[in-house]
Order: structure tokens, then C-alpha cells, then sequence
């Protein structure tokens, strides 16, 4: 005798397990995913920093080892480049030299993905950057022979040293520097809150003024005047 075949398909149980077993997977491949992608975009801020401070000791190799504080094509009669006498105003002075130059032929080195509204969208590849598409510090007023470890390039502070809520790396407690001897380091900050600062492994803050004193509590090979947001 033949009996009929039925098809059944998942008892609710069953499909209550299975959605379980899905969410405990998904409660643990996120948080590893957004991680991991975290690392890569901390990875590509440290290759833009280190092309720019390429860019920067090219720029000194042709100009009598001074990195970018003037724009050689400005008429320096009329201030230009910046604020009078020809100094910039903004580090996005400072890298549209760059560009303008060739020291750099991409836009792109200077954005990277942040929580700051007002820079949301990569830049437009026209050859003038401008402040929405900057992420990017630069010290003015350094040489080739400045103090190595005096910083040069750095991702977008608040103020010197200083970093904010739109900072990507803050809940990392992390701040990539780009220094004037031409190495490139993810430098810790010591809290995960606004306000931050770049420290480095041996607790010296990065952008404090640096003094002719063996014990110097800062690196900056200048005035902090001269560190230059976007």
C-alpha cells in the first residue's frame, strides 16, 4: 500500500531558531566587519599623509629646503597665496600650491570619509581644492632641516594638536602625523573625547612648542600659529 507524501514546511519553532541563530551571526560579523573596514580607512589616511609629505620635500628640494610657505607663480607685491607678505592662511592654500605645481595631481589625497556634514562628498576633481573637500593640517614655517620629529602634515584638528567630535579616529584613540623628517606615524590620543590630544608613545604632546631644553614637552619645530586647518 502506497502512502501519500506531504510536504511540510518549517514549524514556527524551527523558524524561531533558525532567526535566532541568524542574529547571534549577524551580532557577531558586524561589529568584526566595521572594524576591519575601520583599519583600511586608517590605512589610506596614512598613505595620503605620506604622500603629501612627499609632495611637501619635493616642493623643498626645489625651492632651498623650504617646505610650502608662499606661492612662487603669486605676486608677492600683492600678498598673494595667503595673508600679506605671501604666507598662507589655511593649509588649503598650502596644497593648491602643491597641485598647482605638480607636486600632486589628484584632489582626492586630501579628502577622506569623516562624520562632518559639511564634507560628506569627495572632491570634484577640478584642480582647486577647496575647505569642503580638505581633511588635512599643515605646519607652515618648517624647513628640510627643521627637527625631524617636529610635525608637518596631520588629519584635521580643531586646533593644534587638538581634536574634535568629526574626528574619524577618536573612538580609536588614534591621529595619523606626518613628520618633517618624512616618516609617518598613527599616534595615540590620550582620551576618546573632543578635545584630545596627539601624544606620542613616550608622552610628549606632538603639537606643543618645542624648546631647546633636552625634557621639551612638545615636538613643534615652530609657533603654533602656524599650524593651518582647512
Amino acid at each position: 500500500m502506497k502512502t501519500r507524501k506531504t510536504n511540510q514546511g518549517f514549524t514556527l519553532i524551527e523558524l524561531m531558531v533558525v532567526i535566532t541563530i541568524i542574529a547571534i551571526l549577524a551580532s557577531i560579523t558586524v561589529p568584526v566587519v566595521t572594524k576591519v573596514k575601520a583599519k583600511a580607512d586608517l590605512t589610506r589616511d596614512i598613505s595620503n599623509c605620506r604622500q603629501i609629505v612627499l609632495a611637501c620635500k619635493s616642493f623643498a628640494s626645489d625651492w632651498d629646503g623650504v617646505y610650502p610657505a608662499w606661492d612662487p607663480d603669486a605676486d608677492q607685491d600683492s600678498g598673494g597665496g595667503g595673508e600679506e607678505g605671501g604666507d598662507f592662511a589655511t593649509s588649503t592654500d598650502a596644497f593648491n600650491v602643491l597641485m598647482k605645481q605638480g607636486y600632486i595631481d589628484t584632489e582626492s589625497i586630501f579628502w577622506m570619509q569623516t562624520k562632518n556634514p559639511e564634507k560628506l562628498r569627495p572632491p570634484r576633481e577640478d584642480g582647486n581644492l577647496e575647505q569642503n573637500e580638505n581633511c588635512y593640517t599643515y605646519v607652515m614655517g618648517l624647513t628640510d632641516t627643521s627637527f625631524s620629529r617636529s610635525p608637518l602634515v596631520a588629519d584635521e584638528q580643531d586646533g593644534p594638536g587638538t581634536y574634535g567630535e568629526y574626528h574619524p579616529w577618536l573612538e580609536m584613540r588614534k591621529a595619523v602625523v606626518g613628520y618633517s623628517g618624512g616618516h609617518v606615524n598613527p599616534e595615540r590620543l590620550d582620551s576618546a573625547e573632543p578635545g584630545a590630544k596627539a601624544m606620542t608613545k613616550d608622552g610628549i604632546e606632538i603639537f606643543a612648542e618645542r624648546t631647546s631644553e633636552e625634557n621639551s614637552e612638545g615636538l613643534l619645530a615652530t609657533k603654533q600659529d602656524g599650524v593651518l586647518n582647512p
